[in-house]
């Protein structure tokens, strides 16, 4: 008999204000791409035609496997594998019932395979519906918001070129309203993982007449202050990449500056940020780990998987003994947290 696992549906929602997507939502794009033909045969209805490489992963392949098309969404699942890699083993031997130190001492020795014939090891499964402009999707470690942007955006415009050559798909992770308590733009601060992404750039010299902004600063024993432009940015990148970096900074209000600080404790005064630049953070945030992102808020403070809208819900395992989930429990439950969003006003259609 099967089991359920209880599992985190994360939910994204495609970004659009910057005109980097067609007029036409995110799930229609992904039915007709499914539905295009590339050298004559039907992407839908090859996976060798689905199968692209991963950038800066050499070896490393992605597919969209098991999909379905609804008039109203489509789901699918990806998958990560690398051809011809062996599967680490670890090889059990029964232990001596009265054992020396020696024999004690001793490991159990590792061993490697290859997969059978045919088959090839699954690094990585993750579970995905497009719902319009909607996304939902149950993560894997190795397979997150970002590799489905990858994916996706090689898929529409690549492969299929249901979109055009100079846009590309970006999934926005939303914060919890509910949770927060306030809209985004009258957030605090966001950290992640200690670190605190500050907006005060003093370094940069004012284009127009200045606002004088007080900053509230300290520094105590165990704090690091990387005050400099360049050092701030240099945090950033680590945490957000070199691409997503330079979109954040490239919204920074022209009388803002950048420090990041690394401190036991922190403390600053209020500011307002443009929604344009509070998008682009949210957005910059979208792959940050579960549990490390602290979002401070007028009504308080919320860390980790509540600062970022999702729901856990139990699915269906495919059987007791199985780690695969069964898809269309999959299905329906991902339905149902749409439903449910939409009902308590979360988001929006």
């Amino acid at each position: 008999m099967a089991t359920s696992k209880r599992v985190k549906i994360q939910y994204r929602r495609l970004r659009r204000d910057n005109g980097q997507f067609p007029a036409e939502t995110l799930s229609e794009k992904i039915a007709a791409a499914l539905s295009s033909k590339k050298e004559g045969i039907v992407l839908g209805e090859s996976v060798q035609k689905r199968i692209s490489e991963v950038p800066r992963a050499d070896g490393y392949q992605r597919v969209l496997n098991n999909f379905h098309i609804n008039e109203n969404y489509v789901f699918g699942d990806l998958c990560l594998f690398s051809p011809g890699q062996m599967q680490a083993l670890l090889q059990l031997s029964t232990d001596p019932s009265h054992s020396s130190l020696d024999e004690v001492l001793k490991a159990w020795a590792i061993a490697e395979s290859k997969a059978p014939a045919g088959h090839e090891y699954l690094h990585g499964m993750a579970y995905w519906m497009a719902v319009g402009d909607h996304f939902y999707q149950i993560q894997h470690v190795a397979l997150q918001t970002k590799a489905s942007e990858e994916y996706l955006t090689w898929f529409l415009r690549d492969q299929s070129g249901v979109i055009a050559h100079d846009q590309h798909v970006e999934l926005q992770a939303e914060f919890d309203r509910a949770q927060i308590g306030s809209d985004l733009g009258d957030v605090k601060s966001i950290e992640i993982g200690g670190l605190v992404p500050e907006t005060i750039r003093p370094e940069a010299p004012p284009t127009y007449t200045a606002t004088a902004v007080d900053v509230v600063t300290h520094e105590s024993l165990g704090e690091k202050l990387a005050a400099s432009w360049g050092k701030a940015k240099g945090v950033i990148v680590e945490l957000l990449g070199e691409v997503e970096a330079d979109k954040l900074l490239a919204q920074m209000p022209p009388d803002a500056a950048l420090e990041v600080t690394v401190n036991i404790g922190y403390r600053a005064k209020k500011r307002k940020f443009q929604k344009e630049f509070m998008k682009n953070l949210a957005s910059g945030l979208r792959n940050a780990p579960d549990g490390e992102l602290r979002v401070r808020g007028t009504d308080g403070e919320i860390k980790g998987d509540d600062a970022r809208l999702s729901a856990d819900m139990s699915i269906k395992k495919f059987s007791k003994e199985s780690n695969l989930l069964d898809i269309p429990d999959v299905i329906e439950q991902i339905l149902e947290v749409h439903r449910r969003f939409l009902h308590d006003g979360k988001i929006t259609e």
